[in-house]
């Protein structure tokens, strides 16, 4: 105890005139105060040995950082140009697909032409643009969008936009088409309105046919120019063909009878008949009545004298009817009576 209560006196002795200063401690105070200060000495040195080791981890994670943020903002941007171009590749297949559609409906309106041309009653099933703005064209359902990798997105694109340029093609090759083929099946129907192609009448009796024959009343060898079918007195005559009505008089040996001019030097003529219904100047279309059954003129009993005049000669109107080939290979009714 003695040597801790002794005492060290500390002088400081400025300069100039100044007093002198002296400080006394005894030597547990003084070693305390060297151990405080070499406790700080040694603090402050720690202190300062984490801090730059903090500071060249957190300068080497901030470099890390930045060089980080360049790789994702770099991937970003690639990113970023990879959706603008998707989106452009979608913009140019949706321009493509409207096109489509648009082309598509204007086929199925030519295929409702050719339906009705050709007198089919069924109704095409379509989808129109005029769909989605229909109060009665109600869509909807859950939207589950399509998975498209990145990696593969410009492929499957490229894809699409291939097919579609090959269906678009071949669309545009198809519309003319379908209307080459429309005109050519108005130009046959037309055709085939003007061509005397049915029976001028409800019988299917022949009772002479076109070429030589013993003549019914003198008996001697004749050229017979037409086609005579039997029925009864009063039922109807159809006009075989549209066409403009030339001729419709009674006179003998013809008796009631009434020409048709059809076009493309085609004309028929009907004989005998019991009445006129129609006069010159007169249009008629394919299966009008025209006139009735009888048995005026040079005749020995109800029928109808049928001729088909082809450039100004007359040729057998047999081959012109159609049903009567169809009807003989399939062996209907048809009867022909020398």
């Amino acid at each position: 105890m003695n040597w801790m209560s002794k005492h060290f006196t500390f002088v400081i002795i400025p300069e100039g005139n100044q007093s002198v200063r002296r400080y006394r401690l005894n030597r547990l105070a003084l070693i305390l105060t060297i151990s405080c200060i070499l406790l700080l000495a040694i603090c402050s040195a720690l202190f300062i040995y984490l801090f730059w080791d903090r500071s060249d981890r957190v300068q080497k994670l901030s470099l890390q950082l930045t060089s980080t943020e360049a790789d994702y903002e770099q991937q970003l941007q690639s990113k970023r140009v990879h959706i603008a171009a998707l989106q452009g590749d979608v913009l140019q297949l949706t321009q493509q697909a409207q096109s489509i559609e648009r082309q598509m409906f204007e086929i199925e309106q030519l295929e409702s032409q050719l339906k009705e041309i050709a007198g089919i009653k069924e109704p095409a099933v379509r989808i129109s643009s005029s769909a989605y703005n229909s109060e009665e064209s109600g869509q909807g359902g859950e939207e589950v969008p399509v998975p498209v990798p990145m990696s593969t997105g410009g492929a499957l694109t490229a894809r699409t936009m291939d097919s579609y340029s090959h269906i678009q093609t071949n669309i545009e090759e198809l519309g003319p088409s379908l209307k080459s083929t429309i005109n050519a099946l108005l130009k046959h129907q037309h055709t085939m309105k003007i061509t005397p192609t049915i029976w001028p009448a409800d019988s299917r009796k022949m009772t002479s046919q076109f070429g030589y024959r013993r003549d019914p009343i003198s008996g001697r060898s004749s050229l017979h120019n037409g086609l005579d079918i039997g029925g009864r007195r009063g039922e109807p005559v159809y006009a075989t063909a549209d066409g403009t009505v030339t001729l419709s008089e009674r006179t003998y040996p013809h008796g009631n009878n009434i020409m048709i001019d059809h076009g493309r030097d085609i004309e028929t003529r009907y004989l005998h008949l019991n009445a006129r219904y129609v006069e010159i100047g007169d249009k008629v279309v394919k299966g009008q009545q025209i006139g009735e059954l009888g048995n005026t003129g040079r005749s020995t009993g109800p029928h109808l004298h049928y001729e088909v005049i082809v450039n100004g000669s007359h040729v057998n109107p047999l081959p012109y009817i159609q049903d009567a080939r169809k009807d003989a290979s399939e062996g209907e009714d048809i009867h022909v009576q020398e």
